[in-house]
Parts: C-alpha cells; structure tokens; sequence
C-alpha cells in the first residue's frame, strides 16, 4: 500500500516521464534479480528492441545488464542483430558503450566479426572470416590474402574513426583496436593526423554511463545498496575522473595507442601528456601495462627536467613500494640495464619497440632514431626528439642528478635483507651494486 501511495505521489510530481522510469526501473530490478528462466520472457519481449534501447541515454545502461545476464544463445542473436549497426552505434556516446560491453563479452570470431564489419563492407561479405584461424589475422594480412583494395578500406575506416574522434569516444577498447588496426594500413599523412586528434582526448577525463540514473531519480523503487556495492560504485566514479590516457592502460591495445602517441606525436604533444601524468606515475607504475608506458617514457628524452620533475621524484617518493614489486621494479630497472630480457618478457619487449608503420621513421628506446624525419612535416617535431647525450649520460642525469640512486642506495641498505629474500627485490639491489649496464 505504501508503494502504491508512493507512486502515485511521483506520478503527479512527474507525470508520464516517471511512467517510463518505473518501466525502466521494473525491468532492471527483473535482469538483476530473476533467475534465467525467469528472465528469458524479458529478453524475448525486449530483443526487438534493443539496438533503440541502446541509443538512449536512460536505457542504454539496461541493454548492458541484458547482456551481461544473457544466455550463449540469447548474446549469440544480439550479436547477429548488431549486424549492419556497429558503426553507427559507435558514433553514439550510449551505443559506444552497449557495442563496447558486447566486444568484451564476445567469443573471439564474434569479436573478428564486429571488428571487419568496421574495416569494411567487402568483409563483412566473407563470412568464412568469423572462423577461428581467420579471426587472429591483422587487417593488413586480410587485405592481402583476399586481395581487397587497400585505399577502399581505408576510405571506410576513415569514415568510422573520423567521427568518433570528433565526438570523443574514444575510451573503448573496441575503438582501440579499429584505430591500432588503421595505423597499421594508413598513409603517413593520415596516421599522424589522427595520433594527433587522439591525444587531447587521452589528457582528459571522458564521460561515461552511469548505470545508476534511474536510482538517482526515484531511489524509492531501487533497491538499497550494500557496502560492498557503494564502495565499488564510488571507486567507479573515482576511476571515471581519472585521465582517460591511465584508464585505457588495462589492455594492450590501449598501451599500444599511447605508446603511438608518445613515439609519433609533436614535442609539445609529448610534454602535455608527461605535465598531464603528474601525481599518476605511481599507479601507472605497479600496472601491467602502465610501467610498460612508464618505461618508454622515462627512454624518450625530450626534456630530461621535465621527466625529473614529473616521473623520476614521484617514483622516488614511493620507492620501497616500487622496489618490491613486479611491475613498479621495471622503470627503475630500466634505467639501470634498458631492456633488458632478464626484467621483461618477449611479449613486452614487443610492446616497447612498438611502432606505427607509416609515420616517419622507427623510434628506439635507446634514444637513438633509424632515420631522419621528412622535411615536408618539419623534421624532429615528427618523430623522437633525440638527447645530445648518448644513451649512458642520459640516464646518469635520470639517476644521479635527481638524487634518485643516492635515495635508491639508502633505501637498499635499510631493506637488504628483505630485498635479498624477495622474488623481485633482489633484481633492484644487484643492479644497483653493479652499477647498472656500462
């Protein structure tokens, strides 16, 4: 009786709209709750609706949950209707994020599929593509194992990522890979162009769906959330505040897209992204992806003060913490003995020497480039700005000038005993009485 007076208040102070909220609200409360049988007549009832759902700002966080409770074969229909609405679902801010939530729940062909369906029409023909072998292939294997035209593909995919950079969704994996994948087939031109769009979105926060709107605007009818449940809802507004470039640190194709930046963007690019990590290196550091970029950061040298002051005194600060663990050790090793294959795997030394194809020429971690920049894109503001100093000298400065091995030593000698019982700590203090390689 309370709830029926209680929507009846609401009903006059909101009239119609709260109608259409206490729907939305009924059918979330039904995905969350209801057992699969008893969610089956929902999804059955909601299928033919779902791409409209999806572009709606209200209802877009539903077909996220319907998704995520979905039988194999209830996904496996939702993925054969996005057939044909991928695109355009990624030009959406909400659509982004209900194709992004299907990507990341998709077996590996659907993930194939979704993806062609976004490199060009002319794949999306080839379903023998979709099968397990094909589905690992890059698009530029596709292109010249079908014998597509190349500039017809990039034509399309130009179209795709073009207004998605315009928009600034650009914080999905999905939308990582289409543009790691674009790299990799683009002209000079056209991959510094959008390296360059890419960036500023990258040094800022993005919005993201709040599945919580409709709780906002009648919490009555929700129900009331646990600790657990409001801690990890506040850690979820706290990671929607962080910069989007620490955010897309958690997969690969997210490394890869801003070691592409750090490598090929502008010099004044490369300082925004280093002034716009200061109080982050910490957390990028003890990353699995994140000390990767740490890293490349610390062996690109445009302005060693910059990188004294932004990277190399916060990892001073946290160096006990750093030093003893698997990921945060990697930065400070790397200033010691630079890629080394004893700290890092095949798989991440990869990683690092990463380069777009096209832009200019290949960047080394050494600090060092093959080749000299075109003139016609202004020489050394292409490509890596290389130190005067060789390799050596360099990271003396990152090291010594910084007073951070002297604080390293210190910290070495209070904790030898643990650093030589630790599975990672003793890495640290045998470069550090070595002296590092010469």
């Amino acid at each position: 009786a309370k709830l029926v007076i209680l929507i009846l208040y609401e009903l006059v102070a909101y009239g119609v709209l709260l109608l259409i909220l206490i729907a939305i609200t009924f059918c979330q409360l039904c995905v969350q709750w209801c057992s699969q049988s008893e969610m089956d007549p929902v999804f059955v009832a909601l299928q033919p609706h779902l791409l409209d759902l999806s572009r709606n700002k209200d209802t877009g966080f539903l077909v996220n949950y319907i998704i995520k409770g979905a039988s194999k074969e209830q996904f496996a229909l939702f993925i054969s209707s996005l057939h044909g609405h991928v695109a355009s679902l990624l030009h959406h801010t909400i659509g982004a994020s209900v194709v992004d939530r299907a990507f990341h729940q998709a077996t590996r062909p659907q993930k194939r599929s979704l993806l062609l369906e976004l490199c060009s029409t002319e794949l999306q023909l080839s379903k023998d593509l979709a099968q397990e072998k094909q589905c690992r292939l890059s698009v530029l294997n596709i292109i010249s194992k079908h014998g597509l035209q190349k500039s017809s593909v990039l034509q399309h995919m130009t179209t795709i990522i073009q207004p998605v950079l315009e928009k600034g969704i650009v914080e999905y994996s999905i939308v990582h890979m289409v543009i790691s994948e674009y790299l990799t087939i683009a002209d000079k031109t056209s991959a510094l162009d959008v390296i360059r769009q890419l960036i500023p979105h990258l040094i800022q926060g993005s919005s993201v769906l709040d599945e919580d709107v409709i709780g906002q605007l009648i919490p009555h009818l929700t129900p009331t959330k646990s600790k657990a449940q409001k801690k990890r809802s506040k850690a979820k507004k706290k990671r929607s505040s962080e910069l989007l470039l620490i955010r897309i640190m958690q997969t690969k194709e997210g490394l890869k897209l801003g070691l592409a930046c750090l490598k090929h963007g502008l010099e004044k690019d490369r300082k925004r992204i280093i002034k716009s990590l200061k109080g982050h290196i910490r957390k990028l550091a003890l990353n699995d992806y994140g000390c990767l970029f740490v890293i490349c950061r610390l062996s690109i040298v445009d302005n060693t003060e910059l990188i004294t002051e932004v990277v190399v005194d916060e990892l001073t600060k946290h160096l006990k913490e750093l030093i003893f663990d698997k990921n945060g050790r990697r930065p400070l090793l790397q200033l010691f003995h630079p890629l080394c294959s004893r700290y890092l795997t095949p798989r991440e030394l990869f990683y690092l020497n990463y380069n777009v194809p096209s832009p200019v020429s290949k960047v080394n971690l050494d600090g060092e480039s093959d080749d000299v920049a075109d003139k016609e894109h202004g020489g050394s503001e292409d490509t890596l700005v290389v130190s005067d100093s060789n390799p050596i000298k360099r990271r003396q400065v990152l090291l010594v000038k910084s007073e951070l091995y002297e604080v390293l030593v210190e910290t070495c000698i209070e904790n030898v005993g643990e650093l030589l019982r630790a599975n990672f700590g003793k890495d640290v203090l045998y470069e550090v009485v070595v002296g590092g390689k010469k």
